[in-house]
């Protein structure tokens, strides 16, 4: 056992001092080379670590963590949103439904954009100034009531393109008092009869609701369902 590991020790030795004639140099013009070839290497990687110095600093100075600079710059913005209480100086009917409802955790920014600039230009007797209000769309409806995986059964969602589709939300829907009313079904037949517009029109001898346009009867008969066993007007 004693033998082997001097026998190995040795070739270690042996391998350590081939090693070593290889590493050095053959000749005083061999040291040189390989000394600059080590002084070009240091320099490279000093120049390395300058340039990506040089451009941590900037993403840093950029993104990095600047709590007090960042409160600075939000500070310096001009709001452009408005507190809900300031809508009911002028809007009480819609304010009054809305804070009781469930809706009231959705302000009225939410759906009517930011207004600030109207609020501050407006008093309950001032004429209407010269901020235009974006008309709510069905869209911001869908934003949150819009069937999605992930969301809570019990939250209302419905399958935009099952529920009554082509009908807009807000004919039915009251987003101040969260509440819906069901399309009425229609109490007469329809045979021999003209275009629902004729008389469902909003000078009509039965006018349509506010927010109602003007459509074909197969429109019509998308949202309100005819009694039974009445012909379908061609």
């Amino acid at each position: 056992m004693s033998r082997l590991r001097d026998a190995l020790g040795g070739d270690r030795a042996a391998a350590l001092r081939s090693a070593a004639r290889r590493l050095r140099p053959a000749s005083p013009t061999g040291l040189v080379k390989r000394m600059a070839a080590a002084a070009a290497l240091v320099a490279g990687l000093a120049v390395a670590l300058l340039v990506l110095g040089a451009a941590f600093s900037a993403f840093y100075g950029e993104y990095g963590f600047h709590p007090e600079e960042n409160a600075r710059s939000w500070a310096a913005l001009t709001p452009s949103y408005a507190d809900s209480a300031l809508c009911q100086r002028c809007h009480q009917p819609e304010y009054a439904p809305w804070v009781a409802s469930r809706h009231r955790a959705v302000v009225c920014e939410s759906c009517h954009g930011p207004l600030a600039a109207h609020a501050a230009e407006t008093s309950p007797n001032a004429p209407a100034g010269s901020v235009v209000l974006a008309k709510v769309s069905d869209a911001i409806c869908v934003a949150c009531h819009g069937k999605a995986i992930g969301r809570p059964t019990a939250f209302p969602q419905v399958d935009v393109s099952q529920h009554y589709a082509g009908a807009s939300c807000l004919w039915c829907h009251n987003p101040h008092d969260a509440t819906a009313v069901r399309p009425p079904d229609i109490p007469h037949p329809l045979d021999r009869l003209p275009a629902c517009v004729t008389c469902h029109s909003p000078a009509g001898l039965k006018p349509v609701p506010a927010g109602h346009v003007e459509s074909s009867d197969g429109v019509c008969r998308t949202c309100h369902a005819r009694p039974a066993a009445v012909e379908v007007r061609p």
